[in-house]
């Protein structure tokens, strides 16, 4: 039995992963490379051909699809989603002979990120935000909003659980799961009693 099979987390065979700093029932597969300096929350899901590079941060209960690389100064809150082949940027200015320090990007909890979107540097995506597959993000996006396109405008607004809602009939919309959720000045939150 591996090293890596008597801890608390899953790497496949052709897997590498050299970080210390795991959660248990994360599962890291074939091909996947998680560096030493990396931090991988608990119940993970790191999909095949994928890179997470020191100093990236994963929290618990995120999927990262096959062919992601997470960088040094991403930082994925607790129940994110990266669609496959998704593209995280930590440089604004990249060069090959001078490179410059990482650009901070942060993805707030329960935020999808579609296959193929690009994620620019330097941006926040808000809480349970939905990033729409091919989107390009170039400037911060507010919680609960609907991103399509290159570059990437506000198409709407989703609950939590995904679905788009309909707040064309006033300022509150109902998700067909039950939750309300209410506009204020252009930003989204779950509606007070």
């Amino acid at each position: 039995m591996s090293d890596q099979q008597k801890k608390d987390f899953f790497c496949h065979a052709l897997g590498l992963c050299e970080s210390s700093q795991v959660g248990p029932h994360t599962r890291v597969w074939a091909w996947a490379h998680v560096m030493e300096r990396a931090r991988l929350g608990s119940d993970c899901n790191v999909g095949e051909h994928c890179f997470v590079e020191n100093g990236a941060i994963v929290g618990d209960r995120c999927v990262i699809k096959n062919g992601v690389a997470v960088w040094d100064g991403v930082t994925l809150e607790d129940d994110v989603f990266v669609g496959p082949y998704a593209v995280f940027t930590n440089d604004l200015l990249p060069r090959a002979k001078k490179p410059a320090p990482s650009v901070p990007t942060l993805v707030r909890k329960g935020a999808t990120i579609g296959a193929n979107a690009t994620i620019v540097c330097g941006t926040t995506i808000g809480e349970y935000a939905f990033i729409a597959a091919g989107a390009v993000v170039t400037r911060d996006v507010e919680p609960h909003t609907l991103i399509m396109g290159n570059p990437g405008r506000v198409k709407g607004h989703v609950c939590r659980c995904g679905v788009k809602l309909d707040f064309k009939r006033g300022k509150r919309a109902k998700c067909k799961c039950g939750l309300v959720f209410e506009k204020l000045k252009n930003k989204i939150q779950l509606a007070t009693a």
